[in-house]
């Protein structure tokens, strides 16, 4: 999978952990929040690639409400079934009533990775949310209940 180009930026808040996103495309922008979420969870960097592929889809009213989604489906997988999304390469369509959005995600199990585990991120936030377009370059705002 190739990934696109986004930039990152970690965002100081009171009592959780924020950061913004650019890219050119929607799309990145997406999976550069991914990048950052997990850049958060983990320190120390995780493998480029893994070893199994997943496939998701979700669907929202709204870009807001997409993200949001995507960053809690990630956590869950983390959480819950041990797999950490190293990789993810999104696509976006709109919708009857929002957005659509499929992934295929490259995972590594969590025991590959727990030395480097970090924080426990509980959540992505509505708090200070933005997801928006301008000229041309995407931007996204997120803070994360940690």
């Amino acid at each position: 999978m190739e990934e696109r180009g986004f930039e990152i930026r970690t965002l100081e808040h009171t009592a959780d952990v924020g950061f913004e996103v650019s890219s050119p495309a929607a799309p990145g922008l997406f999976e550069g929040a991914a990048r950052a979420l997990l850049s958060v969870m983990f320190e120390g960097g995780l493998p480029r690639t893994g070893r199994r592929r997943e496939r998701l889809e979700l669907e929202a009213p709204d870009l807001e409400t997409l993200l949001v989604r995507w960053l809690e489906e990630l956590i869950f997988r983390v959480q819950t079934r041990g797999a950490v999304p190293v990789r993810t390469r999104v696509r976006l369509d709109p919708a009857p009533g929002g957005w659509r959005l499929e992934a295929g995600l490259e995972e590594v199990p969590l025991a590959e990775v727990a030395d480097r585990f970090a924080t426990e991120v509980k959540a992505a936030t509505y708090h200070g949310l933005v997801v928006e377009e301008a000229d041309g370059h995407w931007r996204a705002r997120v803070i994360l209940d940690v």
